[in-house]
């Protein structure tokens, strides 16, 4: 018998079938967040925002990945927009604590297969529980979907 998790992604598959760019990629390396700033900062890559008319320089050094989530869920916000929720893994946590903490102020640039989907100001320390909200179209959440719960299949199929 096939494990819950395995059945789950395999349906997935069947009924919305990942595009050419998720097969060809790690899907723990489709979600990113990096720092990222305003201003042009050496070694930084100018990248553009979704939604947005000013770039944003995002770090080449990636302080999470989907690799470091344990759990998402998806509802909707107070204003009935998609909105993303994430628990973090023990050393996810860690190091968005330590990120956040030491940046606030700072931008932290949430990336899906490598393009920059928001950008937020990081108001306070974050640990283990994430609440990303913002202008998230059906790919994007088809996207955390493959990053999140599809990177926990082994690579074989077995």
């Amino acid at each position: 018998m096939l494990k819950p998790l395995v059945l789950l992604a395999v349906l997935a598959c069947l009924l919305v079938g990942p595009s050419e760019q998720l097969r060809a990629q790690e899907p723990a390396s489709l979600l990113e967040f990096r720092l990222a700033d305003d201003n042009d900062t050496a070694g930084w890559q100018e990248m553009e925002v979704r939604g947005s008319d000013k770039p944003v320089f995002v770090s080449n050094e990636v302080a999470l990945n989907g690799g470091d989530i344990e759990k998402v869920s998806f509802y909707k916000d107070r204003n009935g927009d998609p909105s993303i929720g994430l628990t973090l893994s023990e050393d996810g946590a860690e190091a968005m604590i330590t990120t956040t903490s030491q940046n606030r102020g700072k931008k932290l640039a949430i990336l899906l297969g490598g393009k920059v989907v928001s950008a937020p100001v990081i108001q306070s320390a974050i640990s283990k529980e994430v609440q990303i909200t913002g202008r998230f179209d059906q790919d994007d959440l088809l996207t955390f979907f493959h990053a999140i719960v599809l990177r926990k299949l082994p690579a074989n199929g077995k």
